[in-house]
């Protein structure tokens, strides 16, 4: 008897932590992590120079499609949802999104929405490739795809909580960009050898 109610409370704590991690929807009606950080000792330009920095930094994953006179920066990004259990499994689904980040004095505000999910199949080759149906995180499916949907949720909360905080990491540098010196290339000389 105490076994089983362990086990039910066990599995009502798991039940619970997997609805803390859902994103909130904005006025429009689509899933937006949103975050407001103050940053008082860095300077707007500097602040400029720290966001480049972080999409340099992540260019595999983000790239940086405009920039607004140093004041938003608007780009694109894309994370690969993995199933299976720490680093041995297979890419399950691709998210893509919309990242912004919008800079004022002594306050930074990150946002990112629009979230396209395309899951990956196998080929006949036995690799694992996007199809070609894309769907919008904010259509909730069946009861059928109900597991995957919130994993996928899950997953997309965790990692733009992870993007959140290496960009806050990034913007929180208070010097300028290093000037990197160029290097004069050796003059040969023929007269002597």
């Amino acid at each position: 008897m105490k076994l089983s109610l362990i086990l039910i409370l066990i599995m009502l704590s798991f039940g619970s932590s997997a609805q803390d991690k859902i994103l909130p929807m904005d006025e429009s009606g689509k899933y937006t992590f949103l975050e407001v950080a103050e940053l008082k000792a860095v300077t707007k330009t500097i602040m400029a120079a720290n966001v480049r920095r972080f999409f340099k930094a992540n260019h595999k994953s983000l790239k940086l499609s405009a920039e607004e006179k140093d004041t938003v920066f608007l780009g694109k990004g894309k994370m690969i949802v993995q199933k299976g259990l720490g680093g041995i499994g297979h890419p399950s689904a691709e998210v893509n999104y919309n990242i912004s980040v919008a800079l004022r004095e002594g306050k930074y505000r990150l946002i990112m929405t629009d979230f396209i999910v395309t899951p990956y199949e196998r080929d006949r080759y036995g690799n694992f490739v996007p199809v070609t149906v894309s769907t919008a995180l904010e259509k909730s499916p069946g009861k059928l795809g109900r597991a995957e949907w919130e994993a996928n949720m899950a997953f997309v909360f965790t990692e733009s909580r992870k993007i959140a905080d290496r960009l806050k990491v990034t913007m929180s540098n208070t010097l300028a960009e290093p000037k990197t010196e160029q290097k004069k290339p050796a003059t040969v000389s023929t007269t002597k050898w």
